[in-house]
């Protein structure tokens, strides 16, 4: 199986905004919602996709795939399509993957005891960043108590740009992931999760986790 390649990318960061923490009862369930805002060195950000794929942003057969893990979940890529040769900022870059129907919103358990959900997504550009709310429901399964905090999963938020190289025919093979290119560092490091995280990634502090407003404080950093 290939091995991905992830790259810290000079001038992209990912910061939180504001966040809840409730209980559905309808649903047997916990959510979450929280907004995090994406800053993303334009100029940076093309010369990276250049290095890894030339001409990225010209290529109509390229793709691009938004790492969102704690927000959403991508069901796929976007195409570049149309928009290839035109993006030229973070606001036409953003443009290529915003449709929230582009994301999953059903249950699913991944074979452990929680079940969880994902909101779709709401993307807009603020101050020239990208900012995303959206968050995630858990439940135990059927027959189970009520789910509590206690409960709940190891939760780390990515905020990362997966670029895909397409062929120069629309007949040929699926385009294929060249390099994610994100905020943390690349460095994987041991938080006490079911598996190691990037450097400077942000998870949440679940024994700190109270329902109400979810504060900086209970967000830890890798």
């Amino acid at each position: 199986m290939t091995t991905r390649l992830y790259k810290h990318l000079d001038g992209m960061e990912l910061t939180f905004i504001s966040g809840t923490l409730e209980r559905d009862v309808a649903q047997r369930a916990i959510y979450y919602q929280m907004t995090w805002e994406l800053a993303l060195d334009f100029a940076k950000f093309q010369a990276m996709a250049d290095l890894y794929i030339p001409g990225y942003l010209s290529k109509p057969l390229n793709a691009i795939r938004p790492e969102l893990a704690g927000s959403a979940y991508h069901y796929s890529y976007n195409y570049l399509f149309s928009a290839a040769g035109s993006i030229v900022d973070n606001q036409t870059l953003l443009a290529l993957f915003s449709d929230r129907g582009y994301y999953m919103d059903q249950w699913s358990s991944g074979g452990g005891p929680v079940e969880r959900r994902y909101d779709k997504p709401f993307f807009k550009m603020v101050g020239g960043n990208i900012q995303i709310t959206s968050g995630q429901y858990f439940r135990l399964s059927a027959g189970d108590p009520p789910i509590e905090i206690g409960d709940l999963p190891f939760i780390w938020i990515e905020g990362a740009l997966n670029l895909l190289r397409g062929e120069t025919k629309a007949s040929a093979v699926a385009p294929e992931t060249v390099v994610v290119l994100m905020p943390a560092g690349e460095t994987l490091v041991d938080v006490g999760g079911p598996h190691p995280i990037y450097k400077r990634t942000p998870y949440l502090d679940r024994d700190a986790l109270a329902f109400g407003p979810i504060v900086a404080d209970q967000i830890l950093v890798a």
